[in-house]
């Protein structure tokens, strides 16, 4: 089962090869568990050892050596307790790594940039019963090093883990300068092409917004002839309608004036009657 290389089938695609721990290779290692939105709540913390599309690699602690199913294991979950002996810490097959125990999706389905979720399925917790489920969000982020960042049990026996970074983002989207879209753009879905790619700040472009355009060397404005085109076109609508509009106020001026005048006028009409 490979799942380092992903193809979303929407013009993005991603490569996880560089996540993979193997050999010696440190595990990767969080500790977390307190959910942030729960303030009059503190949940247990606990460690969560694992490895991106492989197995857990080197420095499995000694309570885990007994575990049923650690050579599958692409996540483990450690239970420390408040004792001087590691070895009598509680060790949980929080996921397998293989093709019926793993699965690779979008976080967004509607917009690959957001990231990429791999989620290991594992032995069962109790209380109640419930299959254990990881879950590696690889987040898009302007992020060279992927680190962990929480552990956090939102439901009972699913464990998310959030690893934002580079890795996170489709391969359309590439590292230049060593920063996301040159540091001169961002990665973000283009409805109209069906494809993920680089959106360039204004002056840059290229696929990596590394191109610098000579015109934006400059501090004077330019404008495009069509956009030209457009501001006169509007100024002088603007212009005609203040001019019709004051020429309505002046005809409407004259003929109340017209009005007064000729009621005068029938006045002494009247009175030399």
């Amino acid at each position: 089962f490979e799942c380092s290389n992903f193809d979303t089938n929407m013009g993005a695609t991603f490569d996880l090869t560089d996540l993979v721990r193997t050999g010696d290779d440190p595990t990767y290692t969080v500790t977390d568990g307190d959910l942030p939105c729960t303030t009059d709540v503190i949940e247990q913390n606990f460690t969560y050892m694992f490895n991106v599309c492989g197995t857990v690699a080197g420095g499995v602690p000694s309570a885990c050596a007994s575990l049923t199913g650690l050579h599958k294991a692409g996540a483990l979950q450690i239970d420390k307790r408040v004792l001087s002996d590691p070895s009598d810490d509680y060790c949980f097959l929080a996921g397998v790594y293989g093709d019926q125990a793993t699965s690779v999706a979008l976080i967004d389905q509607e917009d690959p940039t957001k990231g990429l979720a791999i989620t290991y399925y594992g032995d069962y917790c109790h209380h109640p019963m419930d299959q254990r489920r990881f879950r590696i969000e690889l987040l898009c982020a302007d992020r060279l090093t992927p680190m962990p960042t929480h552990a956090l049990e939102y439901e009972h026996c699913s464990y998310t883990v959030t690893m934002p970074s580079v890795y996170g983002c489709p391969l359309e989207c590439p590292v230049s300068n060593r920063q996301l879209c040159g540091g001169q753009g961002h990665c973000a879905y283009d409805v109209d092409k069906a494809a993920a790619r680089c959106f360039c700040n204004h002056g840059y472009s290229g696929k990596d917004c590394s191109s610098k355009s000579k015109s934006s060397s400059g501090d004077d404005l330019n404008y495009s002839p069509a956009l030209l085109g457009l501001i006169i076109t509007l100024f002088v609508i603007v212009a005609l309608l203040v001019g019709g509009v004051f020429l309505m106020i002046r005809q409407l001026a004259a003929y109340k004036e017209d009005i007064t005048n000729y009621q005068a006028l029938r006045g002494e009409e009247s009175e030399a009657i």
